[in-house]
């Protein structure tokens, strides 16, 4: 069991899946500053009911800062059995470049 690498310009249509969980794994301070629609961060409790639900099977997308912390907790949630874990490459950090670029640019 594995998970996929999804890409910053594939999440926002991403996140219209329904039944997607979507987990954080940052800290609080800097999940205060912003995060993706509806994400939970990644507590035990969260962690847990996700195993819990691995026959219903739904989908997770799971991001940190760069990409790195959430490719092992995707790792860990492929090995419960869960098999659509979808990790944010690059993770906030790629998220907030892509919404940045398609901010419309002002001459200055």
């Amino acid at each position: 069991m594995s998970y996929q690498d999804i890409h910053a310009a594939e999440v926002a249509d991403f996140l219209a899946t329904e039944g997607l969980i979507v987990v954080d794994q940052r800290d609080e301070h800097t999940r205060s500053k912003g995060q993706l629609p509806g994400a939970q961060p990644a507590s035990e409790a969260v962690v847990g009911k996700l195993v819990m639900q691995r026959r219903k099977n739904p989908p997770v997308l799971v991001y940190c800062y760069h990409g790195n912390q959430s490719r092992e907790l995707c790792s860990f949630l492929a090995q419960f059995g869960l098999s659509r874990v979808y990790n944010l490459e690059g993770g906030w950090q790629a998220w907030e470049g892509w919404q940045q670029q398609r901010q419309p640019k002002h001459p200055n």
